[in-house]
């Protein structure tokens, strides 16, 4: 009886832990040379945006599928806690946009533990916000 429990009890520890760690989706990439794996980490909310979570020059990037709106982003809020950041959209892929932040050690951890973040974004005059949930 003290085994099986024991056994139940790893079992449930093993089926949280992944839920845990399995807030971010990931996607994988080789580098062209083949010798490097790069993880990122993303979410696709409801409207189909994605954020991905690029660990190796720590910061965001914001992914809309409208290739010809310019967009600006000043703030995201992870969990409530409001963040400027600064934004820089990638010339030769129009449909992202670059988030970054002072304190990169400290906002890449609080996004890794995110559960809500919300993007301010302005196309010219007009706002908007995007919301990703990570569960």
């Amino acid at each position: 009886m003290i085994t099986y429990c024991r056994v139940l009890v790893a079992v449930v520890c093993m089926t949280f832990g992944q839920f845990a760690h399995a807030k971010w989706d990931e996607e994988r990439d080789v580098t062209t040379n083949g010798k490097e794996e790069f993880v990122y980490y993303y979410k696709t909310n409801e409207q189909g945006q994605k954020l991905v979570l690029d660990k190796y020059i720590k910061r965001l990037i914001f992914i809309q599928k409208d290739r010809f709106r310019k967009r600006v982003i000043s703030q995201i809020k992870i969990d409530g806690l409001e963040i400027d950041v600064m934004s820089d959209p990638f010339s030769h892929y129009p449909e992202q946009t670059a988030i970054t932040f002072d304190n990169k050690d400290e906002v890449l951890k609080k996004l890794f533990l995110a559960k809500k973040i919300e993007v301010y974004l302005h196309y010219g005059r007009e706002p908007g916000m995007s919301t990703f949930q990570i569960k």
